[in-house]
């Protein structure tokens, strides 16, 4: 076996620990080993609760233990160290794989090791640490690899220093061919209309009619916010169909002005199963969905020719509602109740999109106090998560592990900040969200096996972006916003390093779509088979329909060596962003 040991000096167990969208703070938090997916029993949950994870490679909360992981795992073929007390940055960078299997990274007791064949005594197998009982196979090579070390007084330093390093290796990251924009709205248009518009509840829903699972899910992977989309690009049929979507939003509202999460195909509330008989917890809702939701409803307002009275009051009910939240508890959690507003699961930057809807709420309103709770709950966010290097609570089904959600959501609030307010700390603020959120993109083209799918395809894996640290897979696009704040701060900074960020996310999405010209086939496993335990059963691959774009962007073998380079046939959130995207590109 390779090994390489690279020793940093004076290391404490105090140290900030990066492993790029695999661990944030060497992933030093509370642990809860639950099954996929996780949900808090009621004794576990609390106001002002500390960050819970779920089983995923981690160091212990004292510092100790060790993280072993492949490149596959990672965004970008590093580990990072952040040693406060010596004011100083370590960045250990190396490529993908050799022969056509990847490098191994660990980190233990101030030493970063490199390994080839990658080496790994526990391994990650959605969603817990397990034995590695793989069979290894001891071979020689040369690992190239390059040791960065340089003066940095604080996280953002740090997370600078790493944005404008993230390419040390000079790695692939040629862009795909840029597609045709025209081309690809009409395939989503046709696509979403007859694939989800759910005519019986009368909503585009963010999943398929034909799908398991509810039909709709405010805010997070389309609900409310594919409908803006859609009614900017389409015609008469989507803008009629978008207005009825936002009825049906509103017809989820909950008394305390959040709404509930899901819906059937009837539009009937559903409510999370595991506590729909357990008094208190009924009415459990997401406060990222609701924040999601309340956010585009400005979008769509901008497009309307008149908007409802019923609308416009249920939006204010719903920017009251997170002021009330926010100067109740000084934070807006990450699940509510409903009905009575109480936060239900503290802790957590799921909130991180409202600062930036308060703003849309003050210059819609024209009432002050939007603007002032905007700019508290925003600063509040940057101190206890941004400026510690990590955001939480994006995704409703990781419980608070990091995600790159949030910290997304964090950045275009700061970005609305500064363009309403000119004030230089919101530019800053966002900048250092922009450093942060570049950690989860991937920086280089992926070497996929030669027997996959997307090696078939030659699908580059360049401005792909991963979502959390739990479900280790990248993705095509950001979940779920287009990535329109990167280009303003380009604009605002005059620094191309962020436009070119902006290109590489938008960009790439489209190759991930199926065609008829160009269809996408699916794997020989189960959807989920590794979190259900169904690895050892083949089923047919499928071939996408038109317009599907799966999220899954596999580098990692989280799901087996079987899914890398794969995809399960499925519509997912990604559209969405691609429509997203679509409305910018197709204005410019």
């Amino acid at each position: 076996m390779s090994r390489i040991q690279i020793n940093i000096e004076n290391c404490t167990g105090k140290e900030y620990i990066l492993f790029p969208a695999c661990a944030y703070k060497g992933n030093q938090f509370d642990v809860l080993p639950k099954e996929y997916p996780p949900l808090l029993e009621p004794e576990e949950m609390g106001i002002n609760q500390n960050t819970v994870i779920t089983d995923v490679p981690r160091l212990n909360k004292d510092g100790s233990g060790k993280i072993e992981v492949t490149t596959g795992d990672m965004s970008v073929p590093c580990v990072g160290i952040f040693l406060q007390e010596e004011q100083k940055a370590v960045f250990v960078f190396t490529i993908q794989q050799i022969k056509g299997r990847n490098i191994g990274l660990a980190y233990e007791k101030g030493c970063v090791t490199l390994t080839w064949p990658a080496y790994r005594e526990l391994i990650y197998r959605w969603p817990h640490m397990v034995k590695n009982d793989e069979k290894y196979v001891d071979e020689e090579a040369e690992i190239p690899y390059q040791k960065l070390e340089v003066p940095c007084k604080s996280i953002e330093e740090f997370y600078e220093i790493f944005f404008r390093n993230r390419k040390l290796m000079n790695l692939n990251d040629e862009l795909p061919v840029e597609p045709a924009w025209e081309e690809l709205k009409q395939i989503q248009l046709e696509k979403h209309n007859s694939m989800n518009w759910f005519e019986e509840g009368q909503f585009y829903g963010s999943n398929t009619t034909d799908s398991e699972g509810n039909a709709w899910e405010t805010g997070w992977v389309g609900g409310g916010i594919s409908s803006y989309a859609l009614m900017k690009l389409g015609g008469k049929t989507e803008y009629e169909r978008s207005i009825q979507t936002l009825a049906h939003l509103f017809h989820l509202q909950g008394e305390s002005g959040i709404f509930y999460s899901g819906s059937n195909a009837k539009g009937e509330i559903i409510r999370e199963s595991k506590y729909e008989e357990m008094e208190g917890l009924r009415e459990f809702s997401s406060v990222r969905d609701s924040g999601d939701a309340f956010y585009f409803l400005f979008k769509h307002f901008a497009l309307m020719k008149e908007v409802p009275e019923s609308m416009r009051e249920g939006t204010k009910k719903c920017a009251d509602a997170f002021v009330k939240l926010w100067n109740a508890y000084g934070q807006l959690g990450q699940f509510v109740n409903a009905v009575t507003g109480e936060i239900l699961v503290g802790g957590s930057a799921a909130g991180g999109i409202v600062p930036a809807g308060l703003v849309s709420a003050y210059e819609y309103f024209g009432d002050r106090q939007y603007l002032d709770a905007a700019e508290e709950i925003a600063a509040f966010f940057y101190h206890n998560f941004v400026q510690r290097g990590y955001t939480t609570g994006g995704p409703n089904e990781i419980l608070q592990c990091p995600d790159s959600e949030s910290a997304f959501a964090l950045l275009e609030s700061y970005t609305e900040l500064y363009r309403v307010t000119l004030k230089p700390e919101w530019l800053s603020y966002a900048k250092t969200a922009a450093h942060l959120c570049s950690s989860w993109v991937v920086a280089y083209n992926y070497e996929f096996p030669p027997a996959s799918e997307f090696n078939r395809l030659k699908m580059k894996t360049i401005g792909t972006v991963f979502a959390n640290v739990q479900n280790k897979h990248s993705a095509p696009g950001i979940c779920t916003l287009s990535g329109d704040s990167l280009k303003k701060l380009c604009d605002w900074t005059k620094e191309d390093c962020y436009r070119r960020l902006y290109e590489e996310i938008t960009i790439t999405i489209s190759q991930y779509m199926s065609t008829e010209k160009r269809p996408i086939y699916s794997w020989d496993v189960p959807k989920d088979a590794t979190s259900k335990g169904l690895n050892h059963v083949t089923v047919p691959r499928e071939k996408l329909p038109a317009g599907f774009i799966c999220e899954r962007v596999n580098m990692s073998d989280w799901e087996t060596d079987r899914c890398v380079g794969g995809v399960f046939n499925g519509s997912c959130w990604s559209e969405v962003s691609n429509l997203l995207v679509l409305t910018e590109r197709l204005a410019q």
